[in-house]
């Protein structure tokens, strides 16, 4: 069924609502969230022994979700969830650097990161949408969430990695996209990656 709902309600991730996450990332076609669980900025590098020892996608979903309830339980997982209707339909995921330090350990952000050394530095990384409800304004809605909250725990400089363009499809838009960005304040930094699917690094200050 096609959705209808245009009005959205947004609520803060904690143990309360893990569950209407988990609900969320266990629905058919919500791309890689069903077994990322939207971990991969949580951990420096990518490949690693838990990894190695977890080769299909499936194992991989069994421990990233373990790992990612206990991220929440433990304070170290930040995000909101849009529901239509009492239903979860949408997730933006943020944290500080300290909470999602992966992207520091890439080649190509080590020569755009900050020279000033900001008290706080945030970032958006993750957007996961409900197939039923893509082009009807969540992912949006979950932005504007996300620096409302951001705002609320004392704002400081705000860092994103959108896509510019892919031709790959909607499932390689999990990070966002520019324009989306763009209507939020944000501003281009610099190309960040190419290929199939192109990256920029985009900031704005809260």
């Amino acid at each position: 069924m096609t959705a209808k709902a245009r009005e959205y309600t947004s609520e803060e991730l904690s143990e309360k609502t893990w569950p209407d996450l988990a609900r969320l990332f266990e629905k058919p076609e919500i791309g890689d969230a069903w077994w990322c669980w939207c971990t991969h900025h949580h951990v420096q590098f990518y490949s690693t022994p838990e990894n190695q020892q977890a080769p299909t996608r499936a194992e991989r979903a069994v421990r990233n979700r373990r790992r990612k309830e206990t991220l929440v339980k433990n304070g170290k997982a930040h995000g909101v969830i849009v529901y239509a209707n009492g239903e979860p339909v949408g997730w933006c995921q943020y944290g500080l650097r300290e909470e999602l330090p992966r992207v520091d350990h890439t080649r190509n952000y080590r020569n755009l990161a900050p020279k000033d050394k900001p008290d706080k530095l945030w970032r958006i990384t993750c957007f996961v949408v409900d197939k039923n409800y893509r082009k009807r304004g969540v992912a949006s809605t979950a932005l504007k969430a996300a620096l409302e909250g951001i705002r609320r725990r004392g704002g400081g400089l705000v860092e994103a990695i959108p896509v510019s363009k892919t031709d790959q499809g909607p499932g390689y838009m999990y990070t966002g996209r520019v324009s989306m960005f763009e209507k939020a304040g944000f501003k281009i930094v610099a190309p960040f990656s190419n290929g199939r699917t192109a990256t920029v690094l985009m900031r704005r200050t809260i």
